[in-house]
């Protein structure tokens, strides 16, 4: 028995190996941001049925704020916050035509000069399992406990960026970032979690677009 865990997990690491990503980018207008103004990241709304994780909108905060120094980052709660309720999931805008109906608000325009935000980056997307197969068992008794068995799952993590030129109102670009893996757990006696760790890998992923996109 001692032979075949080396076995498995040789097995679950040839399996999670096969993980694919790919990231697109497409520029639709001219565009510049200059030192002091702002951009800020927004999740699709509620009622679009296909919301972003909030997990993963944190990542993506965080991460740009790490990574670059170009341009300033309002997280996307502050600015909800400063702009409540216009921004809040249910209100904001779904795409770049609505976007005028909000930005005919003074009070709207007055917040966004006096904050310097120069675009707004619209993130929809989710992380889906596409398919799993195998079970685990595990049990305990007077001699002891373990588990035993293998289980493997396929995910994909699909995340799409426009990015919106709040002055012009217009959209000056599109970026995305799609990973696939498959994670598996084999065991036997004690579970070893190998994971694709998809969504993680695709906020990198869009993290590294937008800040490219803004160093043209």
């Amino acid at each position: 028995m001692p032979i075949r865990l080396p076995i498995l997990i040789f097995f679950s690491l040839l399996i999670t190996s096969c993980s694919t990503t790919r990231i697109d980018q497409e520029v639709n207008a001219a565009y510049s941001i200059k030192d002091g103004e702002s951009i800020v990241v927004l999740s699709d709304s509620y009622h679009t049925g296909n919301k972003t994780e909030n997990d993963f909108m944190d990542c993506l905060n965080r991460s740009l704020s790490k990574k670059q120094d170009q341009f300033n980052i309002i997280s996307t709660t502050e600015f909800q916050n400063i702009f409540y309720p216009w921004f809040e999931p249910s209100t904001a805008p779904q795409n770049i035509e609505d976007l005028p109906k909000v930005l005919g608000k003074q009070i709207i325009k007055d917040k966004l000069d006096e904050l310097e935000i120069k675009y707004l980056v619209k993130v929809t997307g989710e992380t889906k399992t596409n398919a799993s197969s195998g079970a685990l068992s595990c049990a305990a008794g007077p001699g002891g406990g373990g588990c035993f068995g293998f289980a493997w799952w396929d995910d994909t993590s699909s995340y799409e960026a426009s990015v919106w030129d709040l002055s012009q109102e217009t959209s000056v670009g599109n970026l995305s970032a799609n990973v696939s893996g498959t994670s598996v757990i084999p065991a036997i006696v004690i579970p070893i979690p190998i994971l694709a760790r998809t969504q993680s890998n695709a906020c990198e992923g869009l993290t590294q677009q937008i800040v490219g996109f803004f160093s043209q």
